[in-house]
């Protein structure tokens, strides 16, 4: 047979509510692409500010370029609706961002040659992706977005792994319109910066939070929120050791740097930029390695603890 694989998974919790359904053809038309077509649904109160339903579905073909599938191409569509509504901030989300529309089409590179993607040790990750997204094709904003990656890793030793990536996203508006907050760049927590929350890095806003809906009787505190950016740019440094005192137990010692900038420029590049030194532990298991990461922010911002801790599944990169 041709091995096409269908698939449906559900999510149901009291904070979050998912459905998504894909559909996998690895000879598309007899030709040496495949194509994945992805459909999904969400409602979620995870974060107690307000209530997302988000809607989003794809098709993607793609080819492998070389013997050894190390090099794709990708070709994808995506239409994705996101509505927020039971706002409990004020002066965060602009009215028109509360229900938007991204009609996208887009292109991608990857090279992968890590040895073990759940815990590299040597190898290199690469993907460069462009987007499009006009209000010629449904959305609702006229955006332009590219965002690059490169992992490298070098077994130093053959007890010492050192390990490095670099992250850059740039997007941007045009013709007369701007970038939505579900278009912008977040970052900070676990997988990025950790020396900050997770989404805290970057511009921050000051919103009024209210108790209940539409009822400014009850809007009383002042918080400070992260807003997003249209410019990102991460690097992450990592040393990668055993731990003598149990079989699968590891350490980690890190350095992040980078920051999320309101829009594109090369002097809040440096000007904006932040460090984080930190340490971790691992332990391997059957699904990879449980990690335990503790950041320390050397440019902590106002509001924010300067040292964060992350406890999660996998390596950070």
């Amino acid at each position: 047979g041709r091995g096409e694989t269908a698939s449906i998974a559900t999510f149901l919790s009291r904070l979050d509510q998912r459905a998504s359904f894909t559909y996998l053809h690895p000879q598309f038309r007899g030709l040496n692409w495949n194509a994945l077509w992805s459909f999904s649904v969400e409602r979620t109160t995870q974060n107690p500010l307000f209530t997302a339903r988000l809607g989003q579905g794809s098709i993607q073909i793609e080819r492998i370029l070389d013997a050894a599938k190390t090099k794709r191409l990708q070709f994808r569509y995506t239409f994705q609706r996101t509505a927020l509504t039971h706002l409990l901030i004020q002066n965060f989300i602009p009215p028109e961002d509360e229900s938007v529309r991204a009609s996208m089409p887009s292109v991608s590179f990857v090279r992968d040659t890590r040895d073990k993607p759940l815990d590299a040790h040597k190898g290199v990750f690469q993907t460069v992706d462009f987007s499009l997204g006009p209000k010629l094709f449904g959305s609702s904003h006229n955006v332009v977005r590219l965002f690059g990656q490169t992992a490298y890793y070098r077994q130093v030793k053959p007890w010492l792994v050192w390990a490095n990536s670099v992250r850059l996203g740039l997007v941007t508006s045009f013709a007369g319109s701007h970038v939505p907050v579900s278009q912008r760049f977040f970052s900070g927590g676990s997988d990025s910066l950790r020396g900050f929350p997770l989404n805290g890095a970057g511009p921050q806003g000051v919103a009024t939070l209210c108790t209940q809906e539409n009822d400014p009787s009850t809007c009383t505190a002042l918080i400070r929120v992260p807003v997003g950016g249209q410019q990102l740019f991460i690097l992450n440094s990592e040393a990668r050791f055993p731990i003598p005192l149990k079989k699968g137990l590891g350490g980690v010692i890190f350095y992040d740097r980078g920051n999320v900038y309101d829009r594109i420029n090369v002097r809040r590049l440096f000007n904006d930029y932040s460090n984080t030194l930190g340490f971790g532990i691992r332990y391997q298991t059957p699904v990879g390695p449980v990690r335990v990461d503790i950041g320390r922010n050397l440019n902590p911002i106002t509001g924010l603890k300067s040292t964060q801790i992350f406890v999660t599944l996998g390596q950070s990169f």
